[in-house]
């Protein structure tokens, strides 16, 4: 399920804009949630992390623009996917130094928000994704915000780096190993699967992650690490 989030302090827009999500769903089977703010100071009180957030320039007498609070949720986030859609086509390039996806302007055009639909679903495909259905919901997963991978038995407890809480879901640690990229993730531990690009550091007994969380490493895996890691920084020109 993809989350999303409607910041516009006109209650018009907002429905304007759910109601065209609500058609694409219908169309394209897209699962997904969604939340309301009228202000962008709102947004960020939620403490809420989404992965498609349609935001509104100017917001009348609320709080700052939606340039300052994107700055702001970048700080915190740089994984979400931000659209713009204003009435003031003159910011679009200011836009772009928050790193914002699409921009378009007011009124909606219907052929235009959907490209900008379709466009978000073939990046969500090409960034690799973790895709987990749990009570009957699917979720999906940016393998680049998940900091670790605990097994407990027959479940798992997916621990992330942007701030969401853990999931736990009905998988072995083996099952999302399967699904995880090899070059991104490795097993330290019989019980631990770690994101190589959130580690901190490390020592023959822990791995200390980005987040602060501490995972066990196994004496005897400790070796093979140390130059899968050596490995990876290299690749990734770290």
């Amino acid at each position: 399920m993809v989350k999303i989030a409607v910041c516009d302090d006109s209650e018009f827009m907002r429905g304007e804009v759910k109601k065209r999500i609500l058609n694409y769903s219908v169309k394209k089977d897209f699962d997904y949630s969604i939340s309301e703010y009228d202000s962008g100071d709102k947004l960020l009180e939620s403490g809420e992390n989404y992965d498609l957030i349609f935001m509104d320039y100017e917001f009348e007498n609320k709080g700052e623009n939606g340039l300052a609070i994107a700055r702001k949720i970048r700080e915190q986030d740089k994984n979400s996917t931000i659209v713009f859609v204003t009435s003031y086509p003159s910011i679009v390039f200011d836009t772009f130094e928050v790193g914002t996806f699409r921009f378009l302007t007011k009124p909606i055009d219907d052929d235009k928000f959907y490209d900008v639909l379709d466009a978000f679903l073939q990046a969500m495909e090409k960034d690799t994704v973790l895709k987990i259905r749990l009570d009957g919901e699917n979720h999906f997963f940016k393998e680049s915000i998940i900091s670790y991978v605990e097994g407990m038995g027959k479940n798992c407890i997916l621990h992330f780096c942007d701030g969401r809480e853990n999931m736990e879901c009905h998988e072995t640690l083996g099952a999302i190993e399967e699904r995880l990229s090899s070059q991104k993730f490795y097993r330290v531990y019989k019980s631990f699967l770690i994101n190589l690009a959130q580690v901190d550091s490390y020592n023959h007994d822990e791995v200390t992650m980005s987040t602060g969380d501490k995972v066990l490493i196994s004496r005897l895996k400790y070796k093979e690490f140390n130059t899968i890691y050596s490995e990876y920084l290299v690749n990734e020109g770290v």
